[in-house]
């Protein structure tokens, strides 16, 4: 039976792209990138979200095209949010005939069913300094946004932890998405930022850490990051329902540590794989109550997940 550390070695690098994956990711986006920019006023695109931040995880179903148009008599700030996200819609269908491109509150997603890889277009206005203005249908509005900073935001944070974060805030977006959470991708990387703010003494201890504080924060104010959209908190409901499963994880990460430190390792896999699935590489051993009392708890399904900004 692999050790935790050992079992979290394989864990981590499973949510990893593979290469094959990476390469076709490329050619597409690239393709994609330069047909917009042959049949739209484009001033520049560029990538932006999880994937350049690099915490996107398999499979690929957000990767962010930031796409800056030069405003025009027909598409400009002064247009409705909607009208312009659905030229942007208009051109991805008429770029691949046959497919159908969505509107979402930020941007127009299109998936490649041959690959599973999704794109969500973001268009956006330029503002000066590198601050952009972006549609929200749901207000609806134009707000301010500055991708680089949050790129930045994350490095920084991923080297206070010692390149922790970042992997570990892939393990909790693949338990997201293993139990149907209602967290929101940069919600969570957003909040992540402040918690991990040192290399932790293991992966496990890590993720225990990161768990607890989520938990903590998440229904709490979270305004933009880089300091210019509007909060990223989404409903009340939904933050509701994402602190209601992140508690039940943070139980179940906080029993893993124990049963760990307890020599009993058959256990403590049990509980990482109730948490991770079966990407999780040990099946682990039935377990019984950890010493510290921690509540073994099952996932409960909730709402489904979306995100802004990647």
């Amino acid at each position: 039976m692999m050790t935790i550390g050992q079992a979290f070695h394989e864990f981590l690098g499973a949510l990893e792209l593979r290469e094959s994956e990476r390469d076709e990711a490329i050619r597409q986006h690239t393709n994609l990138r330069e047909q917009l920019q042959k049949r739209m006023e484009v001033e520049a695109n560029f990538l932006s979200g999880s994937y350049a931040r690099k915490t996107a995880i398999r499979p690929l179903n957000d990767i962010d095209v930031f796409l800056v148009l030069k405003p025009t008599s027909e598409l400009s700030t002064a247009s409705a949010p909607t009208k312009v996200l659905e030229a942007v819609q208009a051109t991805l269908e008429a770029i691949y005939p046959g497919k159908s491109a969505k509107l979402q509150s930020r941007s127009v997603n299109i998936e490649f069913s041959g690959t599973g890889i999704a794109y969500d277009v973001v268009p956006a206005f330029s503002a000066g300094d590198e601050v952009y203005k972006i549609p929200d249908r749901d207000t609806p509005k134009w707000i301010n946004t500055n991708p680089k900073i949050h790129r930045e935001l994350s490095v920084e944070a991923n080297e206070r932890a010692g390149d922790k974060l970042k992997p570990l805030v892939k393990a909790v977006k693949h338990a997201n998405n293993v139990h149907d959470g209602s967290a929101r991708s940069f919600h969570l990387e957003a909040l992540s930022w402040k918690l991990l703010t040192s290399p932790p003494e293991t992966n496990l201890a890590g993720l225990r850490i990161l768990l607890d504080g989520l938990a903590a924060r998440i229904c709490g104010p979270c305004p933009d990051p880089a300091g210019l959209g509007p909060d990223i908190r989404p409903s009340t409901a939904k933050c509701k329902q994402a602190q209601a499963w992140l508690q039940k994880m943070a139980a179940l990460a906080q029993e893993a540590e124990s049963l760990a430190a307890d020599g009993r390792t058959g256990e403590a896999h049990a509980c990482l794989r109730e948490l991770f699935g079966k990407v999780w590489p040990e099946e682990g051993t039935s377990r019984g109550k950890a010493r510290g009392g921690a509540v073994i708890v099952g996932a409960g399904a909730v709402d489904d997940s979306s995100s802004r900004f990647g």
